[in-house]
């Protein structure tokens, strides 16, 4: 006879359903997609690196590169907000929108690479952040350094390696 109580008190209650378009709030503390900001990004393909699903992938071209985001393969761990090194990921408070199409809501970003100060060709950013990892010091010559293509690089310091012998020592660890 208990079951004829639980089902008269089922029916004498309000029905506790929402109806489409409401939702319960998302609780304290919910991962939901990922926000990216341009203007802070390297480049440097770390979130993309730790991402478990591969949600996250930088295509390199020889003007720019593309940050893409596809939130349909994402499992919304976080990683890659962890591990970026200009905080240039966030992620939404809030529930992604529905979505029927497979990619609807992927995100793809084109930057193009800063100019080479020395030729005006594009060169890879390297910041401050990856800089600070490499060197104990970031000296005024390594701040040049980071802002020339790589041609322009090798064009002003091989020179100096041949001097120290290190640019021969490479070549022959080559062969």
């Amino acid at each position: 006879m208990n079951i004829f109580k639980v089902i008269a008190g089922n029916l004498k209650r309000r029905p506790i359903t929402l109806h489409f378009p409401e939702r319960v709030a998302p609780p304290a503390g919910f991962r939901g997609l990922m926000q990216f900001d341009p203007e802070r990004c390297v480049g440097c393909a770390t979130c993309a690196y730790v991402c478990p699903t591969h949600a996250i992938f930088l295509t390199d071209e020889n003007t720019h590169y593309e940050w893409s985001y596809e939130p349909g393969r994402c499992t919304f761990c976080g990683r890659c907000v962890d591990v970026c090194p200009t905080q240039a990921l966030r992620m939404e408070a809030e529930r992604p929108p529905v979505y029927t199409q497979s990619g609807a809501l992927r995100r793809a970003y084109r930057l193009p690479f800063p100019l080479c100060p020395e030729c005006g060709q594009p060169a890879p950013p390297i910041n401050d952040v990856v800089l600070s990892r490499a060197f104990a010091e970031i000296t005024a010559e390594i701040r040049i350094w980071s802002r020339l293509c790589q041609r322009c690089r090798q064009r002003r310091y091989e020179p100096a390696l041949i001097e120290t012998g290190y640019a021969t020592r490479s070549k022959g660890n080559e062969r």
